[in-house]
């Protein structure tokens, strides 16, 4: 009788242990994490030009046809499970940011940057830094500027 009482509890324990698992498995993986890339802008340019600046990139990045571009080029209704690119556009919008940070400098110096990124979930984060490394593409045509050379690793 009391055998079955030990495999009873050893059972139970097991079934928690292995539920607590599992639950702190998804909790982390659906963990907000933020991927973006810097873009170093001149340390002498004033606070509210920067913040002009990065709200005006924001506009126009957030365009349904720039959006659909970027769903279009990275494939992301199969990686993102949707049924169409403009409802990837839709969900790549709801989750763009550009804001005013700071970013290191080869010079080892912290200088003044742009972020353009998109905000996902831990277990997306490699869709996600392609997601911000195309937006990428399309901030250097909206800035006129030539946009740099990558290096192939």
């Amino acid at each position: 009788m009391m055998q079955r009482w030990i495999a009873i509890g050893v059972v139970t324990i097991l079934l928690i242990c292995g539920g607590g698992f599992f639950a702190y498995r998804n909790y982390k993986q659906n963990r907000p994490q933020p991927m973006w890339v810097p873009l170093p802008i001149n340390p002498e340019l004033p606070a509210e030009k920067r913040t002009e600046v990065a709200k005006q990139l924001k506009e126009k990045l957030s365009k349904p046809e720039v959006l659909i571009q970027v769903s279009k080029d990275l494939g992301l209704p199969g990686k993102l499970g949707l049924p169409s690119d403009e409802a990837a556009a839709e969900e790549v919008s709801k989750t763009l940011f550009v804001n005013v940070g700071e970013a290191d400098s080869p010079m080892g110096t912290r200088v003044p940057s742009i972020n353009v990124g998109v905000r996902g979930k831990s277990k997306d984060h490699e869709i996600s830094g392609k997601i911000a490394m195309r937006l990428m593409d399309d901030v250097w045509k909206i800035l006129g500027i030539k946009q740099p050379v990558k290096k192939e690793f």
